[in-house]
């Protein structure tokens, strides 16, 4: 049964990518002859020409982090795994692969700037500040989310923090050597993901010392410093199509390793339309906030319009770029679904889902010989990589929202606005609430913002196809309204939800105002008021 499922999910998502991924083309008539800002723009830092096979790989390991593992296991934990799948499916091909691949399109066709800078030129600056402010509040929310994940990784799994200091000591040889030698991707491919794997036999016969998850959060703001200025092609690309290499060993592995084992499905299909382990509680809008990633998640629209944007070589790139990655995403989802369906409920109680995710997989992998302990320590270095790629790449991302705003860009502001963008999650990292770290407490509330953040993107889209003439744009139209719904109702029941502290209540209620105003610009931009030209991409 889970067998059939995985495979059908995986045929969909490659049947969607053949003929939906074309229908995207066609309809936002993809130009080949035009120049993109990786070309117009290159400053070898940022605006980099890139081949589309290494800019899948840093694009889907900034998108993916532990969201599309998180997600869906709280989602399938809380509704069951027929209607978590079923969203996944859908959510993924509809909805955050046009999100997705309008919002790559955008930026390119604006000089690489971001979702919100066009969203200023396309309906307001008004509403553009207050996007943001939903922007930047999502990004300090998973930088602090992921400090902590990760030093807490760190730190209970000494073999995962060597092995990740080796992946990165690999990813840095590989950039210098393909910038001095010019080398074929196949010769690297050859040479580095091999080295990598070799990091998990030296992070299990060398593990860290072990260390205060205080001293590794120091490390990992050091860390995001250097990652954030140091030109893309020197660590984060390079590291990023290691790590989406890492994935797919690790997705191939888990596959193979589930058809190979007489599994038997313990989770329930569905267990009602109410839960209580869930807030808001109702599966509708519940649902569709808890997913995230796994189907649509407005953080995508700022890597995508943040460093993906700038790096695309042509324009026919965005599709294997942006909407190929959302359905591999779909993918990891549906595999973490999986991993979840072989427990019992009482089994995952209260459990942290990436260990509930590591436990599954590492199952998996143990029907093909792979000791239980390197399964296990495989599985966290995968998802240790993901957590270190958002963390930089959110680090990088605000920086560039800052130097927007202050329409500063130079080599000063590279450093001055990076040292700036670290210091809120600097410190609110080692603050706690009620003796949990301040992100657990406020995990409801970033659902809601995250997906809000998703339907403003998506509005901005709609206004520039409208702009640009395009007719037809309801496949944009459809999954905005679902996107503006859904997060508008679970913040009104947060709002009103007695169960929950008054800090998040207050706090839900006023991000509900801000995205009521904020939406309700941008609607009558698209619907009634005249639109402005957009600068375009020489």
């Amino acid at each position: 049964m889970v067998v059939a499922v995985l495979v059908g999910s995986c045929l969909f998502f490659a049947l969607a990518y053949r003929i939906y991924g074309r229908l995207l083309c066609k309809a936002c008539k993809i130009d080949d002859s035009r120049e993109t800002p990786a070309h117009v723009q290159e400053d070898g830092v940022d605006y980099i020409p890139t081949r589309s096979s290494i800019l899948f790989g840093h694009h889907f390991s900034a998108i993916a982090g532990a969201g599309a593992i998180v997600g869906p296991i709280l989602a399938a934990t809380s509704f069951g795994l027929a209607p978590t799948w079923i969203w996944v499916l859908l959510g993924a091909v509809f909805v955050g692969g046009v999100h997705d691949f309008g919002s790559i399109f955008v930026s390119v066709r604006n000089r690489g700037r971001s979702i919100a800078e066009a969203t200023r030129h396309l309906v307001g600056p008004n509403t553009a500040r207050l996007f943001i402010f939903f922007l930047v509040i999502a990004l300090n929310y998973l930088m602090v989310a992921t400090l902590d994940l990760t030093a807490n990784t760190f730190r209970d799994t000494p073999a995962v923090a060597t092995a990740s200091g080796w992946f990165c000591i690999v990813a840095l040889i590989f950039g210098f050597v393909s910038r001095r030698f010019k080398t074929t991707l196949r010769t690297n491919f050859l040479i580095f993901v091999p080295l990598t794997f070799v990091g998990l036999w030296v992070g299990h016969q060398l593990p860290m010392p072990s260390l205060a998850k205080d001293f590794w959060i120091w490390v990992l703001l050091v860390y995001c410093f250097a990652a954030a200025t140091l030109p893309v092609s020197a660590l984060l690309q390079p590291r990023d199509f290691l790590s989406a290499n890492f994935l797919v060993a690790m997705l191939s592995l888990g596959l193979l390793g589930l058809c190979l084992t007489d599994i038997v499905i313990q989770a329930p299909l569905f267990t009602g339309f109410f839960s209580e382990t869930s807030s808001p509680g109702y599966i509708m809008p519940a649902l569709f906030i808890t997913v995230a990633c796994g189907a649509c998640s407005g953080f995508h629209s700022v890597v995508s319009s943040g460093t993906t944007s700038k790096q695309i070589h042509r324009e026919s790139d965005i599709r294997p770029v942006g909407y190929g990655s959302m359905l591999v995403e779909g993918v990891l989802a549906v595999f973490a679904i999986a991993c979840v369906a072989i427990f019992l409920p009482s089994d995952v109680q209260g459990k942290d889902p990436v260990a509930v995710f590591a436990s599954g997989a590492a199952h998996f992998l143990g029907s093909l010989g792979i000791p239980t302990d390197y399964g296990r320590e495989f599985i966290a270095l995968t998802v240790s990589t993901f957590l270190l790629t958002t963390l930089d790449c959110c680090t990088r991302l605000c920086r560039f929202l800052v130097e927007e705003l202050l329409d500063w860009c130079n080599l000063v502001s590279r450093y001055v606005c990076t040292i700036a963008v670290l210091i809120i999650p600097g410190i609110l990292v080692f603050c706690q609430i009620e003796g949990k770290p301040i992100w657990q407490v406020i995990w409801p509330l970033f659902g809601a913002t995250n997906q809000l953040m998703a339907s403003l993107a998506l509005v901005t889209f709609a206004v520039f196809l409208k702009h640009q003439g395009v007719k037809r744009y309801n496949f944009v139209l459809i999954p905005m309204f679902i996107m503006l719904v859904m997060p508008m109702s679970a913040l009104v029941l947060m709002t009103f939800d007695p169960h929950l502290s008054g800090v998040l209540r207050a706090v839900s209620f006023g991000m509900l105002i801000l995205g009521i105003f904020v939406s309700g610009m941008s609607l009558k931009a698209l619907f009634r008021k005249p639109i402005e030209a957009v600068p375009q991409a020489a």
